[in-house]
């Protein structure tokens, strides 16, 4: 276990921020706190390419927020702290990957959503609880209709059941399932192809994607373009990339 609920490290480009708070790793206001710092570390740390969200143990990726933190006086920093989290993952600069080997409900569901990416186990679970215990997941309920789509979003939120690794597939809450003993090398493999690209440049196709969300096709189109132009093309990764790619050979990146 560790001492603050969660951990953090880097290797290779990887930057690994680890729920580790046994039994079920349920996320405590001082967890999300943590994860918050770590997450403000591994972003700020220019050796950093690709954010990796990963659990100890095999019982839980996390079981959601504590219910002892829904109370009156501390329900508001609860709900910031949680948000903070999610959407500092969803936002954030760098592609963030969920690696996901066993259950992920409530809280730990939203937290998978909010990553670019996941790969999960076939044996992982995931649900959204909430509606069975009388409230609803806000954040949830605020992204999942435009993440997954109406009728899967309503499917998750108003049944509160637990569906399969492939049911949340089918949802597009995650991006790939893979056999369970199968699960460690591909997850390496996983990130491994995106830690190949440049780290420059991923952010920036991550930067024109979030400036499109929401926005008509025309909106999306200049935003995406704004970027392409302006700043893509004035990087010496984009320049490396096209010589690289017209002489036949691997590409030498000058950017992380």
């Amino acid at each position: 276990m560790s001492e603050k609920g969660v951990s953090y490290d880097v290797a290779g480009g990887v930057g690994r921020l680890v729920l580790d708070n046994p039994p079920v790793n349920v996320l405590t206001i001082a967890v999300m706190e943590y994860a918050v710092e770590a997450l403000r570390a591994l972003e700020n740390d220019p050796t950093v390419k690709v954010i990796v969200v990963e659990a100890a143990g095999d019982r839980a990726y996390s079981a959601g927020v504590d219910v002892a933190d829904h109370t009156p006086e501390k329900m508001r920093h609860m709900l910031d702290i949680f948000d903070e989290l999610c959407m500092g993952l969803h936002r954030s600069n760098k592609p963030t990957v969920a690696l996901v080997r066993a259950m992920a409900l409530g809280g730990g569901c939203e937290l998978v959503a909010c990553c670019d990416m996941a790969l999960a186990s076939d044996k992982a679970t995931f649900g959204q609880p909430e509606i069975k215990v009388g409230v609803f997941p806000i954040l949830g309920v605020a992204l999942f209709p435009a993440m997954l789509g109406p009728k899967a979003a309503a499917e998750l939120l108003l049944t509160g059941d637990s569906y399969s690794a492939a049911d949340a597939l089918r949802m597009g809450l995650v991006s790939r399932v893979v056999a369970d003993e199968e699960f460690e090398a591909a997850a390496e493999r996983y990130v491994g192809t995106l830690v190949r690209n440049s780290g420059l440049v991923m952010s920036l196709t991550k930067k024109a994607m979030l400036l499109g969300l929401g926005k008509s096709a025309d909106e999306s189109l200049r935003a995406a373009d704004a970027v392409y132009v302006d700043e893509l093309m004035a990087t010496a990764d984009a320049n490396e990339g096209l010589q690289a790619f017209i002489e036949r050979r691997r590409p030498e990146w000058k950017e992380v």
